[in-house]
């Protein structure tokens, strides 16, 4: 069953992609069986998403996309306080690179290179941490999503067999 993915743009959701059982209204009522996306977070890069309830949710579905939320916001959280730190020390790097009166491209150029290799490396073991806890969220999200699949399936066969009786 595809589901109805709405894109926030300009403070209204308005872009509609992929109806869902029905047809979608072109006004900008929330629906609460849509997925809603919105621009990107200023700091973190990440586009919020609220998640659609379908009204006939199974068990599965309803885990599926609880965790699948919580998934969202751990990510969002991560980036959120990563970019925040990243741009806090490279503002100070500039800002003392503006004190010091560097104005040769070449140098300014070599500062923010060895700027970067030393964030990189000093961030490393987070950033390795964050690559696997992401995958392992992955995995189960994957397994979540095949469960939900399946309870749908047998609630259809289900459906089906009992309408023919």
């Amino acid at each position: 069953m595809k589901r109805q993915i709405v894109v926030r743009l300009h403070n209204t959701f308005t872009k509609k992609i992929v109806p869902p059982t029905g047809k979608c209204s072109e006004d900008t009522e929330l629906r609460k069986d849509c997925d809603y996306i919105s621009p990107a977070d200023r700091v973190s890069n990440i586009r919020r998403i609220r998640y659609g309830r379908r009204s006939d949710e199974t068990a599965e579905e309803m885990s599926l996309r609880l965790y699948a939320t919580e998934l969202h916001e751990w990510n969002h959280r991560h980036w959120q306080k990563q970019n925040f730190s990243y741009s806090s020390i490279k503002q100070q790097l500039l800002d003392e690179v503006e004190e010091n009166d560097i104005e040769d491209e070449q140098e300014i150029d070599r500062i923010m290179e060895e700027f970067y290799k030393t964030y990189l490396l000093s961030n490393r073991d987070n950033f390795n941490r964050y690559t696997s806890e992401w995958r392992k969220a992955n995995i189960k999200l994957i397994y979540l999503s095949l469960r939900a699949k399946k309870s749908r399936v047998s609630r259809s066969v289900r459906d089906a067999v009992s309408f023919l009786k």
